[in-house]
């Protein structure tokens, strides 16, 4: 991860390391990211997306940016400062590769230590979080997005854990890239997942999208 993210001085990003929160800006006053080019935008706020409260009342929460040698890092932060969710994102754009190992491109964006602080009954819970739904499902949307920006195809691949693969298979349709009758299972992590051509639209408008 990026380590420095939040204590970096940057007027554009939040910190939590303010022992008062104090409201940053409203996120009915930024822009959606729907028709936004998200690699272009500079680091820091880009937007905000829709997530749900328990109750599932609608709420909008800000969406930042940093980019560092490697990876692309994402933040979801409320109003007062809080990071909500966070993830990581590596681009790997293969341009010249075997087409007799790899029949169809290679290429594809992987989702890395994706985190949802306020879901209780999680490893990485923050009590002191409300908590909110879709945080995970509005990551894998932007890299779906940058997927497609980046000339990806659309691909994202991940390694799941254990608890979190029910989420993936059953709600984003995600696919085993190593199923059990696969010679290569041995060889690689076996919960690394895929999504499917077939579920990349359906994924893109999931809750209304981006």
């Amino acid at each position: 991860m990026i380590k420095s993210i939040s204590s970096v001085q940057n007027t554009y990003y939040l910190r939590q390391t303010a022992t008062q929160p104090v409201a940053f800006k409203s996120s009915t006053q930024i822009k959606r990211l729907a028709q936004e080019h998200i690699g272009n935008c500079q680091d820091g706020l880009i937007g905000t997306v829709k997530v749900r409260l328990a109750n599932n009342e609608e709420k909008f929460l800000n969406l930042f940016k940093r980019t560092g040698t490697e990876i692309e890092e994402y933040k979801i932060c409320d109003d007062f400062d809080r990071t909500i969710g966070e993830v990581q994102l590596k681009i790997k754009k293969f341009i010249n590769y075997d087409k007799l190992e790899y029949p169809t491109d290679p290429s594809h964006v992987f989702v890395d230590n994706l985190r949802n602080y306020s879901k209780p009954q999680t490893p990485y819970h923050n009590k002191d979080l409300t908590y909110y739904k879709d945080i995970g499902t509005r990551f894998l949307q932007i890299a779906l997005k940058r997927s497609q920006e980046s000339g990806c195809n659309g691909n994202i691949k991940l390694i799941a854990k254990n608890e979190s693969m029910p989420f993936y298979k059953n709600v984003i349709h995600m696919q085993e890239a190593y199923p059990k009758n696969s010679p290569l299972r041995f060889f690689n992590n076996p919960n690394t997942l895929y999504l499917p051509e077939e579920f990349k639209n359906e994924l893109s408008n999931i809750r209304g999208g981006l």
